[in-house]
């Protein structure tokens, strides 16, 4: 995956050739060139490639019906982001909405096509039973204002440093999006990154992960030539190997287990052509990506933003059981705008924040919610 470091200007902009899909508007130049070159609608994969388990050894494997946390990690090169690509497919195949920050696009051959057919030419076929799937672009707006939206799906980020780096670990931005990420079984929403060092990102999302694969590609290391009998391609094969941080998978935690699963062989040449594999990642816009582009994400983001920097600065007082005025008045002190105590709700309610009372009838918020999160 590359990134693109420079900003365009906006008179420059009117000059880049736009290529449209259902969902996105794709610059020319973020689609690569020669064999790398790609566009949207071309990819059809037989549907077979989408069936059985997500992936099986034994009685281990993901299950991707389940809202899940999952970092990808692996040296460049080395099919980090085909695997997300691929389990984003998954999880649209399974009739999930998918949130990303990179384009995907592909047609599924159903059976009742692909089973009859004889000749397989099924991109330059118009007569067979195909079914379209194609990802939204992450609005990063509807991230940072837990927009409801953002729910019963997935959402997955390429070069996730860029927006989480582990130095900035302090920043609101950090902290809104590792918020989100504590919720996802409350929202029906799993998260799906990558990033080639673990390390690189705030630490908080390492310990909300369930499951983190390590990517190796296949034909950048020693395998039988005479058995293959010929070179094989970059990002044709790869090795998984997997962590089952939380359980999730297996039922024991990797801290109590130390165990790694695998390797998994993973056949990534299926689905090189649903997502361009030059895509650059504008640097800028991600490192300063709390930008709301409408009034009223603007609003909403700065209510949302004074509302966990109210939380943080709570926890940091070791305070956990809080008063629901006193946490509309340190949002509003903040802020500098007036938030009242339903504006807060709104914005921890998606969290589950208990809200127990005191003998004498008033509310609170409880939380040690955050700090069992924290602790997974």
């Amino acid at each position: 995956m590359v990134v693109a470091v420079e900003k365009l200007e906006k008179t420059q902009e009117q000059d880049i050739e736009i290529i449209k899909s259902d969902n996105w508007e794709l610059p020319v130049m973020n689609l690569g060139e020669g064999k790398y070159l790609w566009r949207p609608k071309t990819a059809v994969l037989p549907y077979y490639l989408f069936e059985g388990p997500s992936l099986t050894h034994r009685s281990h494997g993901i299950n991707l019906t389940k809202d899940l946390s999952i970092g990808v990690h692996g040296p460049r090169g080395s099919t980090k982001t085909l695997t997300l690509s691929f389990l984003s497919a998954k999880k649209m195949r399974m009739g999930q909405p998918s949130w990303d920050n990179w384009p995907i696009s592909f047609y599924v051959v159903e059976p009742n096509c692909w089973d009859k057919c004889k000749d397989h030419r099924c991109n330059l076929c118009y007569k067979g039973a195909l079914t379209y799937y194609e990802n939204f672009p992450l609005d990063m707006d509807k991230v940072y204002t837990f927009d409801s939206e953002l729910s019963k799906g997935q959402v997955g980020f390429t070069e996730f440093q860029y927006y989480v780096e582990a130095r900035t670990s302090g920043r609101i931005q950090n902290r809104l999006l590792s918020y989100q990420i504590m919720q996802i079984r409350k929202s029906a929403l799993s998260f799906f990154y990558d990033v080639q060092n673990e390390g690189w990102v705030d630490k908080r999302f390492g310990w909300s992960d369930d499951i983190k694969i390590f990517c190796r590609d296949v034909s950048r290391m020693n395998y039988d030539y005479e058995q293959v009998g010929r070179e094989i391609e970059e990002g044709e094969f790869s090795h998984w190997t997997i962590k089952d941080i939380s359980g999730v998978a297996t039922g024991i935690p990797f801290a109590d287990s130390q165990l790694e699963y695998g390797p998994y062989q993973f056949d990534g040449y299926n689905f090189w052509w649903i997502y361009p594999t030059k895509w650059k990642i504008d640097v800028y816009d991600a490192v300063y990506s709390m930008k709301q582009d409408t009034t009223k994400a603007d609003k909403e983001a700065i209510i949302g933003q004074a509302v966990m920097e109210a939380v943080g600065s709570f926890l940091e007082e070791k305070r956990y059981q809080v008063f629901t005025t006193e946490m509309a008045e340190r949002a509003t002190r903040l802020s500098g705008i007036q938030i009242s105590t339903i504006q807060c709700g709104r914005v921890l309610s998606p969290l589950e924040v208990p809200r127990p009372q005191n003998p004498k009838g008033k509310c609170l918020y409880d939380l040690t919610v955050f700090l069992e999160e924290e602790n997974k």
